[in-house]
């Protein structure tokens, strides 16, 4: 079934491409025509993997402007999400390593619940759901935008609790090219490069970026190399190629652990003892070629394949005595197809649009680790690799009910394959099928230009982490199923005027077969059941020329609902959360921003009796720009809070904690040319 569905789908793709070309010279004078007047809205892609104004969309999207990149201080991708609603996001090592983001109620620290996406292909890692975030430069970034709630009906498994789609500059545009570098505390050093324009036909963006630093945490020294090329070639006018390359290595000394309370107040700089020695090395290979083409007016085509290398040599020693020492290697390997055929036709006198295509993607991973003294290789202790295909038929359709109405509705089809194979012992070799079909269904009222109310329904699943079926050792357990949720949502988005909005959605979900570990069975199992409930509000305001405040308020209210923890609040989720921000820009090139971010208390222990506390931190960023010359000047955390970021008790109830920078400060300039 699943060749029959490749075949099927490629042969779709081809055959409509050669369309495409063919009939290019007689559709040529039917393309998009020019907009009369500047569109205020935003334009979102992710919740319909097509462009969409942002109030258009049955779903709470938020979007991260180039603007709004280039006046933060972020070190990642998580720093510049951490002021969102309804986004609790955090990094305690300070340089992006480590660094996790929750969405709606779920902690994603050892995996996380929600899809990642690069320029719309997956970067979630399928050994453990999780992503690189400091793989990722942001001066290569032009928005982010960040979907809140299951997204399973059109992406599949991991979009159960949000979608984070990341949307690099396009090449192209009058020839530039960029220098910016800075300087910060712990002797933090960045430098980027840039260089893009047109030649003859072929668009071009080439970037590259150094950063290093001493670290926050002691002995915990990073350094990140990065280099991205991106051209586009425009075949004719209504058909283009596009291709991306992109080449990262990391370096880091000993990984940023969580620390007693003891060791914290000894000293909240400390690594944790017997690390000192600890090392590590990671790379990771992005590429991808795109098509993409217009058939007349109604319809358009788009495929894209993608390959994604990452792999990573590690030392490091789990006890102060340093009498444990590991080695490990690995590697994954990932191949993808991603495919779209768009479709807007007007049927008995309704507006429709109808998008539908097939996602499939071959994973292949590949782990050893060795129990001896660093680059020594001796007693092999595992040796296996885990293969994870998937095939994935999605369809998704608008429907102008009348000009105000609009009704949205998809459905998806995900068959996944795991396939382990232990090298070391033959027999231990496993195999597991799962399936799954998710919908969703939606309401858009639309009232006003940039007003709208909304109401959604869907369906979404998440299978379980490899490590959870097979390589955890006894705890692994192969009859594990996905994780299942229904998600209700209804969402209001308006517009007094253009300087003012308002958004709020809210939201509540039940999740089933919840994977947990089960202590007593020491082994996971599917046991939970979870109520995630939820108001997200956002209010943008723009008091008078070159000043603009936001304020943004989420309540989380995610509980056990089974087992002896019923009715007790998830881990490492705060229960508020609010945000407070600033923006001031002069005409004479001056320009300041504020940012206030500020998650309440949660839990550490399912039992609720130990709390991580509540913090506050202020950054701010100041910036001078002159012709083609610009600096600027930063300070993170600007009041110097001590906090805590995370924290778990063991079963011998110590309580550990991830200790967050303090005061950071960094200075920086750039020119353009």
């Amino acid at each position: 079934m699943r060749n029959i569905l490749i075949l099927m789908g490629t042969a779709v793709l081809i055959g409509y491409a050669g369309i495409c070309l063919a009939s290019d010279a007689q559709d040529s004078k039917a393309g998009a025509k020019a907009a009369k007047s500047a569109d205020l809205e935003p334009v979102v892609v992710t919740a319909s993997r097509i462009e969409r104004k942002l109030y258009e969309v049955p779903s709470n999207v938020s979007v991260v402007s180039e603007g709004e990149i280039e006046g933060s201080d972020a070190k990642s991708v998580p720093d510049l999400l951490k002021g969102l609603e309804g986004v609790y996001a955090y990094d305690p090592s300070g340089v992006g390593v480590g660094a996790a983001v929750n969405m709606r109620g779920f902690w994603g620290s050892m995996s996380t619940y929600q899809l990642v996406l690069l320029d719309g292909i997956p970067q979630n890692k399928a050994s453990d759901k999780l992503v690189d975030w400091d793989f990722m430069p942001l001066n290569d970034i032009d928005r982010i935008e960040v979907l809140r709630g299951p997204a399973s009906s059109l992406y599949g498994d991991g979009a159960m609790a949000g979608v984070i789609n990341i949307i690099t500059k396009k090449p192209g545009g009058k020839p530039e090219t960029k220098f910016s570098g800075s300087y910060g505390s712990f002797n933090t050093q960045n430098y980027n490069v840039s260089t893009s324009g047109i030649f003859k036909k072929i668009a071009y963006l080439i970037s590259a970026a150094r950063r290093s630093t001493d670290g926050f945490r002691k002995n915990s020294g990073y350094g990140n190399f990065n280099t991205t090329g991106k051209f586009d070639y425009s075949i004719t006018e209504n058909h283009k190629l596009k291709v991306f390359a992109d080449y990262s290595r990391r370096t880091i000394k000993a990984f940023p652990w969580a620390l007693t309370e003891a060791q914290i107040l000894a000293d909240r700089r400390m690594a944790r003892p017997g690390s000192e020695d600890d090392s590590s090395m990671n790379q990771k290979v992005d590429s991808s070629v795109t098509y993409n083409g217009n058939i007349g007016e109604i319809t358009s085509i788009e495929g894209t394949f993608y390959y994604r290398y990452e792999g990573g040599d590690a030392f490091y020693t789990s006890t102060a005595a340093k009498s444990s020492t590991t080695e490990q290697f690995d590697n994954e390997n990932t191949y993808g197809i991603l495919s779209r055929l768009t479709m807007k036709p007007e049927i008995l006198g309704f507006k429709t649009s109808f998008t539908g295509g097939f996602d499939f993607e071959i994973d292949s991973y590949h782990y050893k680790d060795y129990a001896a003294p660093f680059k020594f290789k001796r007693g092999l202790g595992s040796d296996y690799g885990v293969r994870r295909d998937k095939v994935a038929p999605y369809f998704q359709g608008e429907i102008k009910i009348f000009d105000p109405l609009k009704v949205v509705a998809g459905v998806r089809y995900d068959s996944i394959d795991f396939n382990f194979g232990d090298h070391r012992l033959i027999a231990n070799s496993k195999e597991k099928s799962m399936s799954k079909t998710s919908p969703s269904c939606g309401l858009v009222y639309t009232y006003g230009e940039g007003s709208s109310f909304y109401t959604s329904y869907a369906r979404a699943f998440r299978t379980p982490t490899t490590g959870q079926m097979f390589t955890y050792g006894s705890s692994a357990n192969l009859d594990l199923n996905p994780e299942e949720a229904t998600n209700y949502e209804l969402g209001l988005r308006h517009r007094l005027w253009e300087g003012f909005r308002v958004n709020t959605s809210l939201y509540w979900m039940n999740l089933d077969n919840e994977i947990w570990y089960d202590y007593a069975q020491r082994r996971y199992q599917n046991c939970g059941k979870t109520s995630h409930k939820g108001v997200e509000t956002g209010v943008d305001l723009k008091l008078f020329k070159g000043l603009g405040t936001f304020f943004n308020y989420a309540y989380t209210r995610a509980k056990n609902k089974s087992g002896n923890f019923s009715g007790k609040y998830l881990t490492n989720i705060p229960l508020h959360k609010w945000d407070f921000g600033v923006r001031y820009e002069t005409d004479f090139g001056l320009k300041a921003n504020l940012v206030f971010v500020r998650p309440g208390q949660g839990y550490i222990d399912s039992a609720n009796e130990d709390k991580l506390a509540g913090y506050g931190t202020v950054d701010v960023k100041v910036i001078y720009e002159h012709k083609w010359w610009e600096v600027f000047f930063a300070v993170n955390n600007l009041f110097d809070e001590q906090y805590n970021s995370y924290g778990y008790d063991t079963t011998g109830g110590t309580k550990y904690f991830s200790p967050a920078p303090e005061r950071t400060m960094t200075v920086g300039a750039g020119a353009k040319f």
